[in-house]
């Protein structure tokens, strides 16, 4: 009877051990499933991030760790697209957040997020066109941005484009959203651009006035859209860059 018993309480044991090692694993198995598919999401967000992006600020500095004070390594001009690895962070002393990048020819280091567009294409104003708050005609700002100003096109909407940049007149990068017709995105039109704000950027009228006849002068920009208004800016410069004639000037003695 007694073995009978002990055999029965046996029995018992086992089942109940089985049971609960069997429960055991299922559980395991589970997390091990929800944690996997929690990795391959949060690899995915993290390969999201990644893309190229647009430089909004001629000669932003790159620097090997994310703060102003890192080495520097190179500089970015306004337009150049860049790839962006997805990795961000913040500076603890200035708060301020960094992107790590790579250029075209290999180098690697750490911008300013404030100045990079990511996910987004270069384009260049083809005339004044109107600042708008959002795509809705009714938002419609007092500023314009000019002829020649390079921007990031960061999306689309219908016959609007949000743009990102920094107008001629303003002080500040922005986002907010122009006709999508007042953009070009041809690479000749980009070029011509920004060594025309280069040469307009010279101190006096006859450093102006060759450079800008420079770029008309150079068969690689032959079509670009903005060859006429930058003969009409030569011409400007010239009718204000005349010699003083000596007999004119008054001499006190």
């Amino acid at each position: 009877m007694k073995k009978i018993i002990i055999a029965i309480v046996s029995l018992s044991t086992m089942f109940v051990s089985c049971k609960a090692e069997g429960g055991k694993s299922d559980k395991t198995t589970e997390e091990q499933s929800t944690e996997v598919k929690t990795e391959e999401t949060s690899t995915t967000e993290a390969e999201d991030k990644s893309g190229d992006a647009i430089c909004v600020l001629d000669k932003l500095s790159v620097r090997e760790t994310p703060n102003a004070k890192g080495k520097w390594v190179t500089s970015m001009s306004l337009g150049e697209k860049v790839y962006f690895t997805g990795e961000s962070t913040l500076d603890s002393v200035s708060k301020k957040e960094y992107f790590k990048i790579k250029l075209i020819d290999g180098k690697e280091g750490w911008s300013r997020s404030t100045f990079l567009a990511v996910n987004s294409k270069v384009g260049v104003m083809l005339q004044d066109a109107n600042v708008y708050k959002r795509p809705d005609l009714l938002t419609k700002t007092d500023t314009k941005y000019s002829p020649m100003d390079i921007i990031a096109v960061v999306a689309t909407q219908d016959d609007w484009a949000q743009v990102k940049g920094k107008r001629a007149e303003g002080k500040y990068i922005e986002e907010v959203w122009v006709k999508a017709a007042n953009i070009s995105e041809k690479s000749v039109d980009i070029a011509v651009a920004k060594f025309a704000g280069q040469a307009i950027a010279k101190e006096t009228m006859t450093d102006r006035i060759k450079a800008l006849q420079e770029i008309v002068d150079n068969t690689d920009f032959a079509g670009a859209s903005f060859m006429d208004l930058i003969k009409d800016k030569i011409r400007d410069y010239e009718s204000k860059n005349k010699e003083i004639d000596v007999q004119d000037v008054k001499v006190e003695e």
